[in-house]
């Protein structure tokens, strides 16, 4: 514990009559003491040479409150390994030092050029909406607190929707508000930037606290729900098993959904990027986390029998043949395969009389029903290909993906498959 005391040192008078005032900084049962600018003289000492003038006690509890205020951040950590004289030196640069300012915006969008062109879109229309709720792209990040986060989630939520029209138009409505919770989204990549920040400017070990707090900390956030990302029902999966798509776009849409449930729920641009076909086994790292794991996130698919018809509409040998799935690679690019797919999916959806669902539901069901049917969740993480908690003995122990593909029968043994 660190405590803080205003002294005259009895010995210590000036030539012109008054006693300079020190703060006495205890810590650990040592002691150092502080100069300040304050001066008493006699009559505002007692006889045994305490300070009775309650306005010198007043300004040296103004100079206490900085000094507390500099150490209430320290790691409780760094501070168990400092002694007295750590301490002083600290609050020294605390007090001596310029205000240190860092713009929010300007950090935000450096920061951002490190990340996926996808990912930073998400980011900067976070960005966007808090600047048109402060009036200004510009915020010292110190000056963010928790009150201005709750009130820009209430003005937030209180704006009409913006609608985009097919012939470009933007048409603005009050009567269908923004999704409910959808403002805590933007919260996480802004509470994420400011993170990245105090990562980037404090230096605990040193003591060097420039960004003190998080006004995101304590801040309850209510996530709206995945549209068309849910998992579906095992009879829900039978009927596009069972569907005789009418389009093509349909049939295309059906046939890349199914593959990617039989291969342990692949993501739409992992499929895109095999070339030579597979035989028995597929060897991939997934993208979304091939950067984020030690193993750069390899899964080994035993491909199953279900889906050699799948695959076979999916081939182009005419177009793009050096390609698996070389169909999927008419559209141009990995976004435009997205949103043809899931239309396709959203049509489908609605002549097999079911709710909507996305590409991406193939990936949430298959580890749905794994789940279901007692595999561990050690296993469904492994098939997956999530981060999850990975281990030491992730990295070193030889994995059994035997044990995968055993998941993958009992899952897509389920369904009636033709």
């Amino acid at each position: 514990m660190i405590t803080f005391k205003p002294v005259v040192n009895r010995n210590g008078r000036r030539r012109d009559g008054t006693w300079p005032v020190k703060i006495r900084v205890t810590f650990k049962r040592r002691s150092r003491q502080l100069r300040t600018n304050l001066v008493c003289t006699d009559a505002e000492l007692t006889r045994s040479g305490r300070i009775k003038s309650a306005a010198v006690t007043d300004k040296a509890n103004e100079l206490i409150s900085q000094m507390r205020t500099a150490c209430r951040d320290l790691s409780p950590f760094i501070v168990d390994s400092w002694n007295v004289d750590d301490i002083i030196a600290h609050i020294r640069n605390a007090l001596t030092a310029e205000k240190w300012t860092l713009d929010f915006f300007a950090f935000a969008n450096k920061y951002l050029n490190i990340k996926k062109p996808q990912t930073r879109r998400s980011y900067e229309t976070a960005l966007n909406a808090f600047g048109r709720f402060l009036g200004k792209e510009t915020c010292d990040i110190n000056e963010i607190t928790r009150k201005m986060i709750l009130d820009f989630i209430d003005w937030y939520e209180a704006q009409p929707a913006i609608h985009i029209c097919p012939d470009g138009r933007v048409v603005t409505t009050s009567r269908h508000k923004v999704a409910n919770g959808a403002s805590s989204m933007y919260v996480s990549k802004l509470a994420h930037i400011h993170a990245a920040a105090k990562y980037r400017y404090n230096d605990e070990d040193s003591g060097q606290i420039l960004i003190p707090r998080s006004p995101f900390d304590n801040i309850k956030k209510s996530y709206p729900p995945s549209k068309g990302q849910r998992p579906l029902e095992v009879e829900v999966v039978q009927k596009i098993i069972d569907a005789q798509p009418v389009t093509y776009i349909e049939k295309i849409a059906r046939a890349a959904f199914l593959v990617s449930f039989c291969t342990m729920g692949a993501n739409l641009a992992d499929l895109l990027e095999v070339k030579e076909s597979p035989e028995d086994y597929w060897r991939y790292n997934r993208r979304k986390t091939r950067d984020k794991r030690p193993d750069n996130a390899e899964v080994i698919v035993l491909l199953p029998k279900q889906m050699a018809p799948l695959v076979e509409q999916l081939s182009d040998k005419q177009e793009h043949p050096e390609w698996w799935l070389g169909v999927l690679h008419r559209w141009g690019s990995e976004s435009s395969a997205t949103v043809m797919i899931n239309k396709g999916l959203h049509s489908l959806a609605e002549s097999i009389g079911v709710e909507p669902f996305s590409f991406y539901s193939a990936r949430h069901t298959w580890g749905t029903l794994a789940r279901d049917l007692g595999v561990e969740k050690a296993t469904v993480d492994e098939a997956l290909a999530h981060i999850g908690d990975f281990k030491i003995a992730d990295i070193y122990a030889r994995r059994n993906w035997r044990l995968s593909w055993e998941a993958n029968e009992k899952v897509l043994a389920l369904f009636r498959w033709p």
